[in-house]
């Protein structure tokens, strides 16, 4: 099909067609709580791959099936740089990704031992194999309700990797988002509700009522997350202004997405609750019961008590109904929500940090897996997170995050601490103390919590690229490259 590729549109307006062609996945949370991961490896490169996307192609869902949000399943798809490759994505093209994406070019298995702390027992090379450097290509994602209607678009795929020579993983990573009684809210393990903090992307939302809510620490461009869009500074590197206008179609829209598997240690983490509660129950001559320490623990490391309500500096009581968009104005010592805790690690939300005031934000469209601890409460039960997250640099973005906001110590001039993030990091030091400022803790005596353990181990981390409907179509096109070059580059090339 050599129909001319999509011109990048010029107006944006609130929940116009224009992003239409985006997949779904990178702008809208899934309504859907079941997902699996299928993770490919085109054996058969060039047409082959070329021949399977095409026909993978008509059920990936775009946004255009927004206000569907009970569609079912949800198909999307990611490329690796080696599976873009595989793919036959030009030369030129692939240096435009090794100049503006360097990380998504090397791959995360290079990547993360430097850039996300990935080292000891999450190091890339004790990774799962699937994960490892040559062996994948794509990510197929469903998020569905109904196991059946999955179970048939699974064995669709895996009719088609058949067809095409794509070697499907045997076991997809099965991730659901479980619930608690009768409500909606979502929760995690480590006893945490989920998907409290909100993004606005000015010109886009999956609620259009919501956006007008928001603080301004919690609205982006859409550069942020889609290529070829001005970011929050007014940067636009994907402009890409001196490149053919299929190689700018190709990009633009696009958005860059990170699959992280992270197992997690509930019964590690449990522990040391009980652990450092009794200091405090100690502390407090019995004043504070057991059940209460572990909960104030749990919300001191995390920043929030496990239902998502901040931590009152004074009285270190939960206060207010859970929100998903807030400061820290109120609690600028950190007596509440300390400076080295996981929420306020992850988004500063224009607190003082030590380093650049740029925001880092990223669309989180994570879901744990396996059994919850209440159902399960063996050592060797397997569980964690299948996050999966979106943005336009991974470089700026998601490994800023990692490596420098869940790794760095101390956390901003005022955090007086050593430890890592406590729910993301890999912990090596057991003497780094996690610093509880505010009168109310040192009444009972306890200051900071050491002895923090890697409650956290990667399994595998891949960096994809999400094209939109017109990119898909490019990268599937049978015509030897000529899709790529357009008529007046061809004669300014002659």
């Amino acid at each position: 099909m050599k129909s001319p590729p999509r011109k990048p549109a010029t107006s944006r307006t609130p929940w116009g067609d224009h992003f239409d062609h985006v997949q779904r996945i990178v702008l809208c949370t899934p309504k859907q709580l079941g997902v699996q991961h299928l993770l490919l490896k085109f054996n058969g490169k060039g047409s082959p791959a070329r021949r399977f996307l095409r026909k993978l192609s008509k059920d990936v869902t775009y946004t255009s099936r927004a206000r569907d949000p009970d569609s079912d399943p949800q198909l999307s798809v990611g490329f690796t740089y080696r599976g873009l490759e595989a793919l036959g994505l030009p030369c030129h093209v692939q240096l435009v990704l090794q100049k503006l994406a360097p990380s998504f070019h090397l791959g995360a298995p290079v990547q993360a031992a430097t850039r996300l702390g990935d080292t000891g027992s999450s190091a890339p090379d004790r990774w799962d194999s699937d994960f490892q450097l040559e062996a994948l290509h794509a990510v197929i994602s469903l998020h569905y309700k109904d196991d059946a209607c999955a179970a048939k678009l699974v064995e669709r795929v895996r009719g088609l990797a058949g067809e095409f020579d794509v070697r499907v993983a045997e076991k997809p990573l099965r991730g659901e988002n479980f619930t608690h009684g009768k409500t909606e809210e979502r929760w995690v393990h480590f006893g945490y509700r989920d998907g409290l903090s909100k993004v606005g992307i000015r010109g886009w939302s999956d609620d259009p009522n919501r956006t007008g809510t928001l603080l301004p620490v919690s609205m982006h461009n859409p550069g942020e997350f889609l290529l070829g869009h001005p970011d929050d500074g007014g940067a636009n590197p994907w402009a890409l202004a001196a490149q053919p206008q299929a190689v700018r179609s190709f990009f633009c829209e696009a958005s860059f997405g990170v699959l992280r598997q992270m197992e997690q240690d509930e019964p590690a983490f449990r522990g040391y609750l009980e652990e450092q509660a009794k200091r405090i129950v100690k502390g407090s001559g019995g004043a504070i019961k057991e059940a209460s320490a572990i909960e104030l623990v749990r919300a001191k490391l995390c920043g929030r008590f496990r239902d998502g309500q901040r931590i009152h500096p004074e009285t270190q009581e939960p206060v207010g109904e859970p929100e998903g968009d807030f400061n820290y104005e109120s609690d600028a010592k950190g007596e509440g929500c300390p400076f080295g805790a996981h929420v306020r690690r992850m988004n500063p939300r224009g607190g003082e940090i030590a380093h650049q005031r740029r925001h880092r934000p990223l669309l989180r469209r994570g879901a744990p897996y396996g059994r919850t601890w209440e159902e399960d409460k063996s050592a060797d039960a397997e569980r964690g997170l299948l996050g999966l997250f979106f943005c336009s640099s991974i470089e700026n973005q998601f490994e800023h995050l990692l490596g420098e906001w869940a790794d760095r110590v101390p956390m901003g001039n005022l955090d007086e601490g050593r430890a890592k993030d406590p729910l993301a990091s890999h912990h090596e030091d057991p003497d780094a103390n996690f610093v509880l400022p505010g009168d109310a803790m040192k009444r009972v005596g306890v200051t900071e919590f050491k002895g923090l353990k890697p409650f956290v181990r990667t399994r595998g981390t891949a960096y994809l690229l999400y094209p939109t409907s017109d990119g898909l179509e490019q990268l599937a096109t049978e015509d030897h490259g000529h899709l790529w070059v357009d008529e007046v580059d061809r004669e300014a090339f002659e």
